[in-house]
């Protein structure tokens, strides 16, 4: 079966009887069209789910009209620039463009965005994203949009997926901290909305269960914003009876209020960190567990996921999952692109 073609003028001009210049005109609201008409055609664009080709009339006339949009997060994050680069290296060789806009983990921004780059007519979306329902992407995908989630999964369609086992990662860093004599064990999140920190905390209780530890909500805190807010939940948390000896913080800036909050309070936690040792802090004073997600194994997995599905692959939505990466005290991350996609199993929901 052949993939979707997304609607053209030309099949506007046809559903309503005009011709492709009258058709254009209407669409573009240019004078010379009478309201009669103009009703005829925008009608006929909305039955058939047509929009503007805006990115191909804004390029310069020879220029490479297909493009990519990279909808993300957050612009400032280590993370998602090394995801982002990881695509566009996979993109480059075959002259696609990258056009990326971050939705702040706010899904009425996000869907915005989208609408944004459809109007654009952009050839595929590649899409870090924010929690929420996404079903309006339905039509578009239905039309022959690619869409491809990385890091999260989308709610509300089916689409190619790429993530970390983040459930698995983040029970190896428990195990590794409970084997190193830790019973008391806090947990640190940015934000209890994502997926991926939902993944880590069910994956902290998981590691608590295999070690037969009993959970405590006073050692838990998923909704630290920033690393000051992190610094002071484990202040908190140091004030109790019972206070951790060890700390999972389930994102680099948790870990970075964690280690601030350790110098000022004078006192040594063993840390295990999910993420890239990206921070200041965390270089200054290693975690002693850190689990790597692979931003670049990531970003290049996602694009080459939408480069498969735009020359041809017709298969059943892919949910691929990587294993997680664990690191040594103190050792840098070496990006470690994927194996060749031809080597893949392909992992159908």
């Amino acid at each position: 079966m052949t993939r979707p073609t997304r609607p053209t003028l030309a099949d506007v001009a046809t559903r309503a009887g005009v011709s492709l210049k009258t058709a254009s005109r209407a669409v573009n609201g240019e004078y010379g069209v009478s309201k009669a008409t103009s009703g005829k055609v925008l009608e006929a664009a909305r039955e058939l789910g047509f929009r503007p080709n805006h990115l191909a009339r804004s390029l310069a006339a020879g220029g490479p009209s297909a493009a990519v949009g990279l909808v993300i997060s957050s612009v400032s994050d280590p993370f998602i620039a090394a995801v982002a680069g990881a695509v566009e290296s996979v993109l480059a060789p075959r002259d696609l463009q990258l056009l990326s806009a971050s939705h702040g983990d706010d899904a009425e921004r996000q869907r915005r965005i989208v609408r944004t780059f459809v109007e654009r007519r952009l050839d595929a979306l590649i899409v870090i994203p924010a929690p929420g329902d996404a079903h309006y992407l339905q039509a578009e995908i239905d039309h022959g949009l690619v869409v491809v989630a990385i890091d999260r999964p989308l709610d509300g369609v089916e689409v190619d997926t790429a993530v970390v086992d983040n459930r698995a990662g983040a029970a190896e860093a428990v195990a590794r901290l409970v084997a190193r004599g830790h019973r008391r064990i806090a947990a640190l999140g940015n934000n209890g909305r994502l997926w991926t920190l939902q993944e880590r905390y069910a994956g902290y209780q998981d590691g608590l269960r295999a070690a037969g530890l009993p959970a405590d909500d006073a050692l838990v805190d998923l909704d630290c914003p920033d690393p000051a807010a992190a610094e002071q939940a484990v202040h908190r948390m140091l004030a109790l009876p019972d206070p951790p000896t060890a700390v999972f913080a389930g994102q680099h800036m948790a870990g970075r209020g964690t280690v601030r909050a350790m110098s000022r309070a004078g006192v040594a936690l063993d840390l295990a960190v999910f993420d890239e040792l990206v921070d200041t802090d965390l270089l200054i004073t290693p975690p002693v567990v850190v689990v790597a997600s692979g931003p670049d194994r990531l970003g290049h997995l996602a694009a080459t996921m939408v480069m498969e599905r735009l020359d041809g692959l017709d298969v059943p939505p892919r949910y691929e999952m990587l294993p997680p990466l664990f690191l040594d005290r103190g050792q840098a991350y070496q990006p470690q692109p994927p194996t060749s996609h031809a080597d893949r199993p392909v992992v159908t929901r």
